[in-house]
């Protein structure tokens, strides 16, 4: 299972792999082994998937830097709190124990925010599915709130 941990408003780090907004294209494919002719639905994303084929990271791209992160699977974790393997109740507890909180969306059309770490956490309920396990958490170059 792949590992993350999130540095707010930079990105994500694996190990000692950076994946940091603004990053170029190329130097994530390739220190991420990035494989060609995966079902990538826009020319601007890059998909990558567990060896027995699950999704776990999605990065988007603008004028070829990194501009978005979506971790679809695996563990991402801040200063201890899980924040894609976990349920959202489970997560809420863990953020206010930590002194933040998960709001509704203003930035993306589903999910929470989490103004502290610059997050988007969404349930499989929020994406159509059933179920208060996350489905994902995007972080961006352009998380902004009101």
């Amino acid at each position: 299972m792949e590992h993350y941990e999130l540095v707010p408003g930079r990105g994500i780090r694996r190990d000692d792999t950076d994946i940091f907004f603004g990053m170029p294209r190329k130097k994530l494919r390739d220190s991420l082994g990035w494989k060609a002719g995966g079902e990538n639905m826009w020319d601007d994303e890059d998909e990558y998937s567990t060896p027995d084929g699950n999704d776990w990271l999605r990065l988007r791209f603008l004028d070829d830097k990194l501009c978005d992160i979506e971790v679809l699977g695996g563990n991402l974790v801040h200063e201890g709190i899980e924040l894609v393997a976990t349920t959202l109740p489970a997560l809420r507890v863990a953020l206010k124990k930590a002194g933040m909180a998960l709001e509704k969306t203003q930035w993306l059309s589903e999910g929470h925010d989490c103004i502290d770490l610059q997050i988007v956490v969404a349930s499989r309920e929020d994406a159509g599915d059933v179920g208060d396990e996350i489905e994902w958490v995007i972080t961006s170059s352009d998380f902004r709130v009101e």
